[in-house]
């Protein structure tokens, strides 16, 4: 017989669908290409597992790893990653964390301000151009 659980013992917790999951990457690329930028896109959840990517038209090969990473990096510190690049001037270890990148492009996605989501882009030629387009993607979900 499978235990029933009860009690303290779960918890639950809050995901993008991925319709929502879906619509803000699109809208993450909309601002891209709005901007005539070559990027790829990533949305990952609480756990950093991605929901969906798009490589934008022409983006480069290594723009989509790098999309992914962002995403990851915000979620699990719920911060833009430019504010996380900032952070390494005192934690330099930081960028030793697997999965992680600490270049600007990544937005947290928060619900109840507890993230439960992280858009990452890649591809820009500056970082904060990349991070402009992942808010654009968050800006998405509210509405």
């Amino acid at each position: 017989m499978t235990p029933v659980l009860s009690g303290g013992n779960t918890m639950t917790s809050t995901h993008l669908t991925i319709e929502a999951a879906t619509k803000a990457a699109q809208a993450t690329l909309d601002a891209a290409e709005k901007g005539n930028q070559r990027v790829s896109v990533a949305v990952v959840d609480r756990n950093g597992n991605t929901i969906v990517t798009l490589r934008g038209d022409g983006a480069g090969p290594q723009s989509y790893e790098s999309a992914v990473k962002k995403a990851y990096s915000a979620v699990s510190w719920n911060a833009p990653t430019s504010v996380l690049a900032k952070r390494l001037a005192n934690a330099p270890t930081l960028k030793d964390i697997p999965g992680t990148l600490f270049l600007a492009g990544g937005a947290p996605v928060a619900a109840k301000g507890a993230p439960i989501a992280g858009i990452g882009v890649a591809g820009a030629p500056s970082g904060d151009l990349d991070e402009k387009f992942a808010q654009a993607g968050v800006a998405s979900l509210a509405k």
